[in-house]
């Protein structure tokens, strides 16, 4: 049984690896466009944006595992599936643009572009110093790292509550006709979800690390987490978005949610304001940084034999300040379209996972493909890709695509035929309850 500080510093600790800068950057912008119709827009964003992601965590722990969650795939398959996962949420995509944000809100103003591989430097072996001890996790950010980010949001959230920047203005854009379907569009596109089943390595360790052995009770105290998690997060949200909402007399326009927190700080704290606003965004990278990493070494060094955690953990780091340093755009262009495929595939798994004792195999592997060539589908709709005729083809015809959630349908269809025809042909694809693709 957890005390009552421990499982207040889990639920910080999992919170603490979700709010990244593009969490917090992100809401208000939504609320500078959503103006009038901002409750609404956020409703659909928070459902979306937050919703998913705990739901997620919720079957993680269901399924009392991220491992599990491919326990249903071939070994081969399951473990490509997690190697491109962390690679491209780790070294090739999320840990170096944490570095590099953090380093555009902090030093930059000041600087400019001139100090980025000495701030690298610091920052990956301040991630490494913090990732070496994962037993150490939830002291380092659930006690420590978010306590201290919360306050500094809670700061800010209260002065803006207190001394609004401005009225309501209108809604603007897609906000003003469709807010609630935009909003849910925009928090499915953070893609939160797959930091879920990535973070669930991180989460099931932690609790394993403060004593806690009972496979229900270690499911349990995950599903306290989400709930921690999802409640912080959502209100954060809102007092972000708030700031956006109120934003008019900041500026005559923005383009970016950071423009608008730059403004905010500078209004309300004058220049002090940019360093507050600078250590915001830092802890919040580095929070992020932390959990990817960890996330990731777990799952090389209990997948590969020959691979330690502490190895792991260095390699991911110095990869990621090397990529943050040098060619970071171009690597983008490359991985981009894999994060954004990746999602429908790890959204199918969360739905194949609770599910796997009464799929046939070849209907696991039917729905995973369907989700992977709709999801690929959807990438090249979002990435801008997609010939205009297909475009409009599919605009018409594929349910949601204008949503870029085009492969929803699709693959929700083949996992309830597959049902249907497991059951009929009696097939079944048995996976013991306590299997998992690093205990097979």
């Amino acid at each position: 049984m957890l005390s009552a500080r421990n499982i207040a510093a889990l639920g910080f600790m999992t919170f603490a690896m979700y709010l990244g800068a593009g969490n917090l950057i992100f809401p208000p912008y939504l609320g500078y466009q959503a103006g009038d119709n901002f409750l609404s827009g956020m409703a659909g964003f928070l459902l979306t944006g937050v919703g998913l992601p705990a739901i997620a965590l919720v079957i993680v722990a269901w399924v009392r595992g991220s491992d599990n969650l491919t326990a249903a795939l071939p070994k081969p398959l399951a473990t490509g599936f997690w190697v491109m996962l962390f690679i491209v949420i780790g070294p090739a995509f999320i840990i170096p643009r944490t570095i590099t944000v953090a380093y555009q809100f902090s030093l930059a103003p000041f600087i400019g572009d001139s100090g980025l591989i000495p701030f690298s430097t610091v920052f990956c072996l301040a991630a490494i110093l913090f990732s070496l001890y994962p037993g150490k996790l939830v002291d380092t950010l659930g006690k420590w790292l978010t306590p201290v980010l919360l306050t500094i949001l809670t700061i800010m959230a209260v002065v803006a509550l207190l001394y609004p920047s401005g009225q309501v203005e209108v809604a603007s854009g897609p906000y003003a006709t469709g807010a609630m379907a935009e909003g849910m569009t925009q928090g499915y596109m953070t893609m939160d979800a797959l930091g879920s089943i990535g973070f669930g390595w991180v989460i099931f360790r932690a609790i394993e690390g403060m004593g806690v052995k009972c496979p229900k009770a270690i499911a349990k105290y995950t599903f306290i987490a989400a709930l921690m998690y999802a409640t912080a997060m959502a209100l954060v949200y809102l007092s972000l978005a708030y700031i956006g909402v109120t934003s008019a007399n900041l500026g005559s326009s923005f383009a970016n949610g950071g423009e608008i927190l730059t403004a905010f700080t500078n209004a309300h704290f004058g220049a002090f304001g940019t360093i507050i606003l600078g250590s915001v965004l830092v802890l919040a990278c580095l929070t992020t940084a932390i959990g990817v990493t960890t996330a990731g070494s777990e799952f090389y060094s209990r997948s590969f034999s020959k691979i330690t955690y502490p190895k792991s953990v260095w390699v991911i780091m110095v990869l990621s300040g090397l990529i943050a340093n040098v060619g970071l755009a171009q690597l983008l262009e490359v991985t981009l379209p894999v994060v954004v495929a990746l999602h429908p595939i790890a959204i199918a798994l969360l739905l194949i996972a609770p599910l796997r004792h009464q799929l046939s195999q070849v209907a696991v592997l039917t729905v995973v493909a369907t989700a992977t060539a709709f999801g690929c589908i959807d990438a090249a709709h979002i990435l801008g890709a997609m010939p205009a005729t297909v475009d409009n083809a599919l605009t018409a015809n594929l349910p949601l695509y204008h949503y870029y959630a085009g492969w929803i349908l699709p693959t929700v269809a083949v996992l309830v035929v597959g049902l249907i025809v497991s059951r009929i042909m009696g097939g079944r694809y048995c996976v013991d309850n306590n299997a998992s693709l690093n205990r097979s």
